[in-house]
């Protein structure tokens, strides 16, 4: 059985034709291996490496370009800020970003306030990051990165602030990033209106692999992730979802072309290029420099170039972004991207997919259950919990979806949508398929009533909600043969769908389904609005579905009776 189908996951440097049978652990065995036989290769590459600047410069993105020519000035500064949740969101927020050199000798702090004067000093802490990747004609193409965070705790619930980097160079010289402001979740059980966004499958317009649309796939905009970003910036959510696939550091998904001029050529070398990431954060910033980001994890950031030190419990490629990102920290010992947090009546959780998977189970099990028995039993405190009224979980795989590509994961449904019934999840929020489709209410793995456009469900009774929006960026995939579009305005005749379940070794079991209700293969997030009930009416979140072009193209409203 291939445990590493070609193209799902990152190519670091492994020959394909050994990687498509190893794991995660096995890839980084091999690593360590070949850079022990390398030594001088290895500082030659780390000497060479482009600097974040540079690579911002050279992006596709104007918004990274942007932060580039305002960094420029500055010795070292701070780019691509991105906020996170801490254990408590009402209480605690993690500030990242990247350096754009070495830290220098001086103080890195970060200052927080509720106004200009600010008044809380935070140290910074400075995470390296050394990526040597293998190329195949024995040379390794290296980058040293260093990731800047900080984490500020005892701050009061639902409240906004502002905040800056500040670093002290030679000579009482001190550079600053622009103040942006953010606000702390509102406390557990507080009943109050907010709205948080959601896709997942971005990836990033950069100057040497950009997201390549084919000559077809023309109503859009030109370039979607960004826009996207942009609409999601517009909104000020209280916090975004993306549900795994984020940057794609490995850009084409299946390798890039050599480029060292060897004259051999394997798709597995020469492909994953961690400077990506740093392209990415700028993207982002202009949200996430306000707006915490909060991550799950997907095929393509399961890493094997990192990890090596596995101290901490199982290898799973997830050292890199332990690096980047400041993650709540708030789930299972050894699984890094799974947590949960709250905001007023909702709880969140993200699940890390990549165990679970039967299609591409390059980390299938490496909880060893941990993630499941943690996920239970955190499902069942808050159904429980008279202060929780709505759960969403966030994932990478999807347990309900149709696509001509990878349509619905076998390990993930199996794992996931009993835990949905008993616990009557209201809403799964899915990626992998480049494309947005909804659900009908699913129970027991069948559609329990229609939901069209602007319907409302009862998911106490009618079941879990999925929605597929893997349509923040990448390029989308197809539909099943005999499949289109159906959302608003142009809604097809409902009749099932020739479906699969995907399985290891390219498996396909076919499947007949009723479920799939709305279909979109474009470019789009969710809106969600939370509405507490008053005066005896039901609390009501309710999803939309809004374009890149910033076209709203379907609605469902989930209604929930108060729970106290």
């Amino acid at each position: 059985m291939s445990v590493n189908p070609t193209g799902e996951t990152p190519g670091v440097g492994v020959p394909r034709a050994l990687a498509v049978d190893m794991t995660i652990a096995d890839q980084q065995d091999w690593l360590a291996a070949f850079l022990r036989r390398h030594p001088v290769s290895r500082r030659t590459a780390l000497r060479g490496g482009a600097g974040v600047l540079a690579t911002l410069a050279a992006s596709g993105s104007p918004w990274a370009r942007g932060v580039a020519a305002a960094a420029a000035p500055a010795p070292v500064t701070v780019v691509g800020r991105h906020l996170a949740y801490g254990p408590d969101p009402a209480r605690s927020m993690s500030f990242s970003g990247e350096l754009t050199a070495a830290p220098p000798p001086g103080r890195m702090v970060v200052d927080v306030g509720t106004d200009s004067g600010f008044g809380l000093t935070l140290p910074v802490q400075v995470r390296p990051l050394e990526s040597l990747v293998p190329q195949v004609d024995g040379s390794i193409r290296g980058t040293r990165q260093w990731f800047a965070h900080a984490r500020a705790d005892g701050l009061a619930p639902g409240s906004r602030y502002v905040y800056r980097f500040r670093i002290e160079g030679p000579g009482g010289t001190t550079t600053t990033t622009a103040t942006s402001t953010f606000r702390t979740a509102a406390p557990r059980g507080t009943r109050h209106r907010f709205t948080f966004t959601a896709f997942a499958d971005q990836g990033v317009s950069t100057g040497g692999e950009p997201n390549h649309y084919k000559p077809d796939d023309s109503h859009r905009s030109p370039a979607p992730a960004e826009a996207l970003t942009a609409l999601v910036a517009a909104e000020a959510p209280a916090f975004h979802l993306l549900a795994g696939d984020i940057c794609y550091a490995d850009p084409s998904g299946a390798g890039r072309p050599v480029r060292n001029g060897a004259r051999q050529d394997d798709e597995a070398h020469d492909s994953f290029d961690p400077t990506v990431w740093s392209t990415y954060f700028a993207a982002i910033e202009r949200s996430a420099a306000s707006t915490p980001w909060m991550f799950a994890t997907g095929n393509h950031d399961m890493e094997a170039l990192y990890d090596l030190n596995r101290a901490d419990g199982p290898a799973h490629g997830y050292a890199g972004h332990a690096a980047r990102l400041a993650l709540p920290g708030t789930g299972p010992r050894g699984c890094p991207s799974v947590y949960a947090f709250t905001h007023g009546t909702v709880g969140v959780v993200s699940v890390d997919a990549n165990d679970l998977s039967t299609e591409i189970p390059t980390n299938a099990g490496y909880s060893g259950g941990t993630q499941l028995t943690w996920l239970e039993r955190t499902l069942a405190g808050w159904r429980a919990d008279p202060d929780i009224e709505w759960i969403v979980l966030f994932f990478h795989h999807c347990a309900f979806a149709t696509s001509g590509s990878h349509a619905s994961d076998a390990g993930v449904r199996r794992a996931l949508a009993p835990l949905c019934d008993r616990y009557r999840v209201d809403l799964c929020v899915q990626g992998h398929n480049h494309q947005y489709e909804r659900t009908d209410p699913i129970r027991d793995g069948r559609p329990t009533r229609p939901a069209p456009d602007r319907s409302t469900v009862h998911p106490e009774t009618d079941g879990t909600t999925y929605v597929c929006v893997g349509s923040g960026g990448r390029p989308r995939y197809r539909w099943q043969p005999g499949e289109t579009d159906s959302v608003r305005g142009h809604e097809t005749e409902q009749a099932p769908v020739t479906s699969f379940l995907a399985g290891p070794d390219d498996q396909k079991q076919a499947e007949t389904v009723t479920w799939s209700r709305t279909r979109y293969l474009g470019y789009a997030y969710l809106r969600c609005s939370v509405v507490p009930g008053s005066g005896g009416t039901d609390s009501r979140l309710v999803v939309h579905a809004i374009t890149d072009l910033g076209e709203e193209i379907d609605m469902v409203r989930l209604s929930r009776r108060m729970r106290r």
